[in-house]
């Protein structure tokens, strides 16, 4: 499933209309989320593979670069009627640019391609280094859920067969886990949402284990509506 941001205040809903209907035609499932204020965009908490930003002026570079900062993995595309802006693009590292009016068929090509590459890069299991410097790989669906260490730069990975104490910050193992359904409802901790068992507002969250998870008041209403997404899935 890759997570798509579309920040555009005047083509939005067609940009979003025609991701859903292209990524099937690429094998692919798509989640797209519309933004119109780059605040809200920045305190999401859901991590994102593409981002289409409109570039309208110097605000929305900064915003680029924002993003850029929190989550230098996340792909940007550009959408404007301004070259000038076009220089900015290349400092951001930005994976493509649209001129508006959007065209279909440039959506559906940057969506083809940016897929082709997610395809490439993708793995379905995560890299993981033990305290004793070993490498472990693991797959992500086994993954249920990773906590904070009770040291610095530590992590604790449960899996559905063991428990692995690994070296890691997790803001940044969260970015590494794009590609795959997982959620941060606490700070301290990331959850598979294929191994929640059930939930309590504002709470906390069960996992298939019975392992108690906190869920911050303030990622509630987000984690509800990505736990149905999944669950719609199934």
């Amino acid at each position: 499933m890759y997570r798509i941001a579309v920040y555009d205040n005047d083509e939005a809903k067609v940009i979003t209309e025609i991701l859903y209907r292209d990524a099937p035609k690429f094998n692919a499932e798509v989640h797209v989320f519309t933004y119109t204020d780059g605040k809200e965009l920045l305190q999401t908490h859901i991590r994102f593979n593409l981002i289409f930003l409109e570039i309208k002026g110097i605000e929305e570079i900064k915003l680029a670069r924002r993003i850029r900062r929190i989550d230098p993995q996340v792909q940007i595309v550009f959408i404007t009627d301004n070259f000038k802006y076009l220089k900015q693009a290349y400092k951001v590292h930005a994976f493509d640019y649209i001129q508006k009016p959007c065209k279909e068929t440039e959506i559906s090509r940057i969506l083809e391609d940016y897929l082709r590459f997610a395809n490439f890069l993708r793995k379905d299991v995560i890299k993981f280094k033990q305290l004793n410097g070993r490498e472990i790989l693991i797959s992500a669906d086994k993954i249920m859920y990773i906590s904070c260490g009770t040291k610095k730069r530590e992590v604790i990975v449960i899996t559905n067969d063991n428990d692995y104490i690994c070296r890691g910050i997790i803001n940044e193992i969260y970015s590494e886990l794009s590609n795959f359904d997982f959620f941060m409802p606490h700070r301290s901790h990331i959850v598979n949402l294929s191994q929640i068992k059930t939930y309590i507002r504002n709470e906390k969250i069960f996992m298939n284990n019975d392992d108690e998870i906190p869920l911050s008041k303030g990622r509630s209403k987000e984690f509800e509506a990505t736990y149905k997404r999944k669950v719609d899935e199934l």
